[in-house]
């Protein structure tokens, strides 16, 4: 009754990316990325020229009732010295059977490739959306992140999975700022001679994005599931990232040689607009996206960062955010997903910010 079909055509890949939207129908909480973008990261994405990736629909009874891709990130297991292969794109019926046939196809895969574990849910690397929710089902996701339904976790300890890593989100009140934040500020500059960039439009941004992205690869060059970013990755990012930024939702810390040693990105949630897009740009999504960018209440943290050798200077960047945020009217704001291993999360316990999600990365010998 259950049968499992490798994507290959244009119109399969577009049942692929459409499945979870009849899925996640009546789900508050699910947030649907737009198609061109998920049909952009499958078919046109640069990591591609060092991934393999293949993708499979289930069918019962004639109807999509579950998908799965697969990816073997040849560049990862080169540098981390691992026999791996990745699970993504996973969204089934409630229907452990279905689960089965979904990740024994990927597991097969992997075996024939003579690779010695699975990994995921996952896609090329952590700079796309990764974990399975295990916390926060009644949470609207933001868009970097996605969802599911309890019953997953489920199917995963009965077929063999275990945790690898957790990631947890968390959500925090804008308040004004604490004098004792602004005088840390003022004397970090001071004494480590950094300041934040200034930009009077996007072009000049523009002339540091690719700065941006190297301090990133350096920063995050020992985070789960990181390699660092190749030229063309960069390039896909930039464009796809800074054209809807707001240059000063981005942080940038110079040193007095005007060196890019600490970074970070936010933007204004698009989660609620997403979902009056339904996927789509045309004919109102563009509008539902763009209101959203210029009026707001919640703000998204999707990357923080500094260097290794200057940890200690990120008292900056949050304060200048933090004043941004205040002017700009923000009343929210949610971190993008933080590394339960890395007890740097713990910084946002300072602004007495408040769990609200844990995603789960599982592992499984092949």
């Amino acid at each position: 009754m259950i049968s499992i079909k490798e994507v290959t055509t244009k119109r399969e890949i577009r049942q692929f990316i459409r499945y979870p939207k009849r899925l996640y129908k009546h789900c508050p909480y699910y947030v649907p990325p737009l198609d061109a973008d998920e049909y952009k990261m499958i078919t046109a994405h640069p990591a591609k020229s060092f991934c393999e990736i293949r993708l499979w629909l289930a069918y019962k009874d004639d109807k999509i009732a579950g998908r799965i891709g697969g990816i073997i990130n040849h560049r990862y297991n080169e540098l981390k010295n691992k026999r791996r292969i990745r699970f993504g794109w996973f969204d089934v019926d409630d229907d452990i059977e279905i689960a089965r046939a979904l990740l024994q196809t990927v597991e097969k895969w992997g075996e024939e490739k003579q690779l010695l574990e699975i990994s995921g849910p996952s896609r090329y690397s952590n700079m796309e959306k990764q974990g399975m929710l295990v916390e926060g089902f009644d949470v609207v996701s933001t868009i970097s992140c996605d969802y599911n339904y309890p019953y997953y976790t489920v199917f995963m300890d009965n077929l063999g999975y275990e945790k690898e890593e957790d990631y947890l989100q968390f959500k925090t009140e804008i308040k004004e700022i604490p004098n004792k934040i602004k005088d840390l500020s003022h004397l970090i500059a001071q004494r480590y001679k950094v300041s934040m960039k200034e930009f009077k439009d996007k072009k000049e941004l523009l002339k540091y994005a690719k700065r941006f992205f190297y301090a990133l690869n350096e920063s995050f060059i020992r985070v789960y599931n990181f390699i660092p970013l190749m030229d063309d990755e960069i390039e896909y990012l930039i464009k796809n990232n800074f054209s809807i930024a707001d240059k000063n939702l981005i942080g940038i810390i110079v040193d007095e040689s005007d060196h890019v040693v600490g970074f970070s990105f936010s933007v204004p949630s698009l989660s609620k607009a997403f979902q009056k897009a339904q996927g789509k740009l045309f004919p109102w999504g563009w509008y539902h996206i763009l209101k959203a960018l210029k009026k707001n209440d919640t703000i998204d943290l999707y990357l923080t960062g500094v260097l290794p050798q200057w940890r200690g200077i990120s008292a900056l960047y949050h304060y200048q955010l933090h004043k941004t945020y205040v002017e700009k009217g923000f009343k929210y704001g949610i971190t993008n997903q933080q590394l339960e291993s890395n007890q740097s999360y713990r910084v946002w316990e300072k602004y007495g910010a408040k769990r609200i999600t844990k995603r789960r990365c599982y592992l499984k010998k092949l």
